[in-house]
């Protein structure tokens, strides 16, 4: 079962967050903003990140440079009410406006993973 990481300072979207990828059957970690996370990811780390880009003390941005400075092929999905995050839709990172329709969100994820574990068995 993989373990996601889901960082928003939103309360109410990081539990419906957890809710929706808990139904799917992942392990689901919550944080309210990047240090909290990065911490979190320290003690028991994730296969793969779901992340806000604004957020107090460290956004979503900072948050995926400093993970990936460690674990470059982490998945990621930055879930963000603002525009200015496109640059960071990649191979390994998804970028989705709010709100994300809950089945994109995890359709994506599940593309996102499946594409890690292929990487790593290769």
């Amino acid at each position: 079962m993989a373990h996601i990481l889901v960082v928003d300072d939103e309360v109410m979207i990081a539990m419906l967050f957890r809710s929706v990828i808990e139904a799917e059957g992942y392990r689901v970690t919550v944080a309210h903003d990047g240090i909290a996370a990065l911490e979190a990811f320290e003690r028991d780390p994730a296969d793969a990140l779901v992340t806000d880009l604004t957020m107090p003390r460290m956004g979503g941005r900072d948050l995926l440079i400093r993970l990936r400075e460690r674990h470059p092929a982490l998945p990621a999905i930055v879930v963000t009410g603002y525009a200015g995050a496109e640059d960071l839709n990649g191979r390994q990172t998804a970028v989705f406006n709010k709100p994300v329709s809950p089945k994109l969100l995890l359709q994506r994820l599940a593309e996102l993973l499946a594409d890690a574990e292929t990487v790593r068995n290769f």
